[in-house]
């Protein structure tokens, strides 16, 4: 793959790195909502899409092409809304909070309506 499609695959509201993948599953699972974190497991568990020649980028820059449903989406879209209002953390969030992560599910929860 070389850089032009790989930077415009990127792009996309359906594909995610594995660090956000990775942060939003312990929210999940923070909220005790198991089902969807395994939908993220599942994700995970896939192969990442292929990097271009030259990227440099550690385990936490692979990223994977999610196919979950509106109605997945919306769960997981109520459970960062309601992290984000609580001014949760995750370990690895702590010092800079969830900015993102609400927008960047919205933004997917669009791509589902077609």
């Amino acid at each position: 793959m070389d850089w032009p499609e790989y930077q415009q695959l990127c792009d996309r509201p359906d594909v995610w790195t594995r660090w956000m993948l990775e942060q939003t599953r312990a929210l999940l699972r923070e909220a005790g909502d198991l089902a969807a974190a395994a939908l993220l497991d599942a994700a995970l568990a896939q192969a990442p899409l292929s990097k271009p020649v030259g990227h440099r980028g550690p385990a936490a820059t692979d990223v994977f092409r999610l196919a979950l449903t509106r109605a997945q989406v919306a769960r997981v879209c109520e459970v960062v809304e309601a992290a984000v209002a609580d001014r949760a953390r995750v370990p690895t969030t702590a010092t800079r909070g969830l900015g993102g992560f609400r927008e960047a599910w919205q933004e997917y929860l669009r791509h589902t309506a077609g």
